[in-house]
């Protein structure tokens, strides 16, 4: 949160740099550091009716690229933020799968869900560092959002169906199985909404398990059903996003 009566547009570039910095991989408390040291400048400045570029130049995209060049790679914190961000998001797709019908995965599955994981993390953070870094409109970053939204769902449904073209082990579990696994799930997923202090890790299980089962009620066929509910999750998701960015944005202020 700003603390000094900066400019709109030094409180965008400041919250732009926070974002670039994190999705480079750099450590918490010293993108900290430099931000609380670039607010100081840009406050001076300001005072002297001098403007954002004459602090941070021309383009911000250089000024970023420069300032992350100078940091190093948060190693042991990506360490532990991977695997969390995995096991949050298996814990999702396990209990939605439990919820309609219970654990049943190949080795394929077991295997592709964590490399697909990994490969949607990589390609949010490149997202984030590419709008943050430059000054698109509203209607630009939404098409890069879709990009990555539409890459998250042909990756998951490719995985859905590679089973069918490559046999291996299939993992069943009974009854108590189930119950003990989704326990399992809800609590970690509980568990990373209060160690980052956020309720993603509950609204998005929420966002994709509720409008499928709702519709699954209905007399609508399954192909309709899986469409719909698709739509209702990723308009959801967009939704929460917006209402966390106006939140986040009136909170700098």
């Amino acid at each position: 949160m700003n603390q000094l009566p900066l400019s709109k547009k030094s409180q965008t570039f400041i919250k732009n740099l926070r974002i670039y910095l994190f999705s480079c991989g750099k450590k918490t408390n010293e993108i900290d550091e430099i931000t609380d040291e670039l607010e100081v400048h840009l406050y001076e400045a300001e005072k002297e009716n001098k403007s954002v570029e004459h602090i941070i130049g021309s383009s911000p995209k250089e000024y970023m690229e420069q300032i992350s060049g100078e940091m190093s790679f948060d190693v042991r914190g990506w360490a532990k933020y991977v695997p969390i961000i995995i096991l949050g998001a298996f814990s999702g797709i396990v209990l939605k799968d439990i919820v309609f019908g219970g654990f049943q995965y190949s080795l394929v599955e077991l295997i592709g869900y964590p490399l697909v994981c990994i490969l949607l993390l990589l390609a949010y953070m490149w997202t984030f560092r590419h709008i943050s870094s430059n000054n698109f409109a509203k209607s630009k970053e939404f098409f890069f959002f879709g990009l990555a939204s539409f890459l998250s769902m042909a990756l998951f449904l490719g995985l859905m169906f590679l089973p069918n073209y490559i046999e291996s082990p299939i993992i069943m579990l009974g009854y108590y199985g189930n119950l003990i696994v989704a326990s399992m799930a809800i609590s970690f997923l509980i568990g990373i909404s209060i160690w980052s202090k956020t309720i993603v890790s509950i609204v998005l299980p929420i966002f994709y398990i509720v409008p499928e089962y709702l519709l699954g009620l209905t007399d609508f066929s399954a192909g309709n059903q899986l469409w719909i509910s698709t739509l209702i999750m990723y308009a959801l998701i967009g939704a929460y996003l917006f209402f966390e960015m106006k939140r986040t944005s009136t909170a700098a202020k």
